[in-house]
């Protein structure tokens, strides 16, 4: 269906996806766009080109098609849930209103971001959240494998705290349940997957843009903090000429 005919009806993201191939525009090889909800140069800029020009080359050969949907909302489904998430033009309630969902069509991973009364940080970080998941959840063995390495590390090391709150909750479900939270468990895997997507949403939006981390209870020291982003960087190298840490400017 067209986006030109959509107005103000709502299709499934499902739906979309299926139908998207006319309307997408290219950026690389493997990222193409389509906008939904009208906007400007200046705001394209900032939703697409700077995040897309910050990307890890090796995201390519990860996810080698990648679709970016820029919608005005989105909406839980009212029926089904096989319908899966709503692209909609009215302003959902806030329990229903979703701020990206991603899905896959025919080996093309298409990921939806609600832009419209969106701060630009939080469209970034729903942006690096979902393609952060979706780059985990293709990457290989060697790259998951030594990223569990680490958080094995950190584990036996007794580090608390972690990167976000989803993490930080199977960690510490997994404290909890293993007295030795380091071996290979459902739990853990569960916890080191969460772990690897919060620290990869955080590396990727802070090659796009400048990030302050908030100190507390809950956040992960910073000396570990930086072991995990400087693995990151070695996994997943940034473009040429974009830098992981301040003191690397020029």
């Amino acid at each position: 269906m067209p986006a030109k005919k959509l107005s103000d009806s709502s299709i499934s993201v499902q739906a979309f996806a299926a139908s998207a191939d006319e309307q997408l525009v290219p950026v690389t090889n493997s990222l193409s766009y389509c906008v939904v909800a009208a906007q400007d140069d200046v705001d394209l800029q900032r939703l697409i080109h700077d995040p897309a020009s910050a990307t890890p080359p090796i995201l390519a050969s990860i996810l080698p098609k990648l679709r970016i949907v820029v919608v005005a909302y989105l909406e839980k489904p009212h029926g089904r849930a096989s319908e899966g998430p709503l692209l909609v033009f009215k302003k959902p309630p806030d329990s229903r209103r979703l701020f990206a969902a991603s899905v896959e069509h025919d080996g093309e991973f298409f990921i939806f971001l609600a832009a419209k009364d969106e701060d630009i940080a939080d469209y970034h970080d729903s942006l690096y959240y979902e393609l952060a998941t979706l780059a985990v959840g293709r990457a290989d063995d060697e790259l998951t494998g030594q990223f569990h390495a680490l958080l094995r590390e950190e584990l036996k090391g007794d580090v608390r705290g972690e990167v976000d709150d989803t993490s930080w909750k199977l960690k510490d479900q997994l404290l909890s349940r293993q007295s030795d939270p380091a071996r290979n468990t459902k739990a853990f895997q569960a916890y080191a997957r969460e772990a690897m997507i919060d620290t990869l949403t955080l590396y990727l939006h802070g090659l796009c843009c400048d990030l302050d981390v908030e100190a507390g209870p809950r956040q992960l020291p910073s000396r570990y903090l930086r072991k995990r982003l400087e693995l990151l960087r070695e996994l997943f190298p940034p473009p040429k000429g974009v830098v992981v840490f301040p003191e690397e400017l020029p």
